[in-house]
């Protein structure tokens, strides 16, 4: 058996357009050029895609897993997005095909993107002989997981990195530059098309779970207490606890990050004595580099209503129970998408929607 026939590969050139990757109400019957004034949430999915293009095949692990691949992304972002927008006239997702693997966009674009994977496989085997090290900066390619098993094998000579230098240069242009394209083509449209004063927020959106990869593929190993997620959500918008600003630039004022979080708790029927363990603002995630960019060129535009915030859901509250315990044993590969479950949380946000529109 090829050791890399669990992956789920995307075909060698595989382009991917604006409809591709661009999903709204009623996508069959009408044409987003028509949707975009109706548009006031443009959702983003820059780790939904979980699928490796087949130019990296030469570079891939042996052993890596389909669970291990799709850990690797927020995958479950991917078909709750899509089910979002079609449920929500006002909603647009736009979804990354590529595993950050190949060029994650919620990092900065590295201007030399070999030194940086040199320079991430020169710490890695720091770590490994016991020096406690950090990636950041230099992961917008991560060659291993957040478990720490290895995605793409270190070249062992000029030639090697060469050919995985330029694969990774080829696959850019079909997934990384065509989802980016995209995101700036809706956001463009949406702002044409909406009044000055109308409202417009960009989401970034993401899952993690509270618990990492045990070696036998069970999703059991737990984070610090630091790095956990609440029980459904957290907010980021660059701000305190609060919401309220901190050294850097709020993307979204923390009054209007609070009224989000607010209508969302409503929606999926959170209490105030629950409130504390389901929802957190700015715990353990701040926000990335897509809620800062856009929430920059949102404020450039001038306009008195936009902003942009990330949403990190636990993933164990997407994928439901039985999902979740399934995972929680040993194996390699990935339960299927509890739809019940999932229709139940795109009804949450729909109804979140309406209320931050009443």
């Amino acid at each position: 058996m090829n050791p890399n026939s669990a992956i789920d590969w995307i075909p060698a050139g595989q382009r991917h357009g604006f409809d591709d990757l661009v999903f709204w109400h009623d996508k069959g019957s009408v044409p987003f050029v028509a949707r975009a004034a109706k548009i006031d949430t443009i959702v983003l999915g820059p780790h939904a895609g979980a699928r490796f293009p087949t130019e990296l095949q030469p570079f891939v692990a042996d052993g890596l897993t389909r669970r291990k691949q799709y850990d690797f992304s927020d995958v479950i972002t991917g078909p709750l997005g899509r089910a979002w927008a079609a449920a929500d006239p006002h909603v647009v997702f736009i979804e990354c095909p590529h595993a950050r693997v190949a060029l994650d966009p919620n990092r900065a674009p590295p201007p030399d993107p070999q030194a940086d994977l040199r320079a991430f496989f020169e710490r890695l085997q720091r770590q490994h002989a016991g020096e406690s090290v950090s990636f950041s900066g230099i992961d917008a390619i991560r060659p291993i997981t957040f478990s720490g098993e290895t995605v793409l094998v270190p070249p062992a000579n000029e030639a090697q990195w060469t050919a995985l230098t330029g694969a990774l240069a080829s696959v850019r242009a079909l997934g990384h530059d065509a989802y980016r394209s995209a995101c700036d083509q809706v956001i463009n449209a949406v702002l044409q098309a909406r009044a000055p004063d109308a409202p417009l927020v960009v989401v970034g959106l993401h899952d993690t779970m509270n618990t990492k990869m045990r070696a036998d593929g069970a999703l059991v190993v737990e984070r610090p207490p630091a790095d956990r997620l609440p029980t459904l959500v957290n907010f980021g918008n660059r701000g305190d606890a609060n919401g309220d600003a901190l050294a850097q630039p709020l993307t979204l004022p923390g009054a209007e990050m609070r009224r989000i979080a607010d209508a969302w708790a409503h929606a999926f029927g959170i209490g105030p004595s629950a409130r504390a363990d389901a929802i957190s603002l700015n715990r353990p995630y701040p926000g990335g580099y897509e809620v800062i960019q856009y929430g920059a060129l949102l404020a450039q535009s001038g306009r008195p209503r936009v902003g942009a915030y990330q949403v990190e859901f636990l993933r164990e509250a997407l994928l439901g129970p039985k999902a979740t315990a399934h995972l929680h044993q040993p194996g390699g590969d990935w339960p299927a998408v509890d739809v019940a479950h999932l229709g139940s949380i795109v009804g949450a946000l729909v109804e979140a929607g309406r209320l931050l529109r009443a």
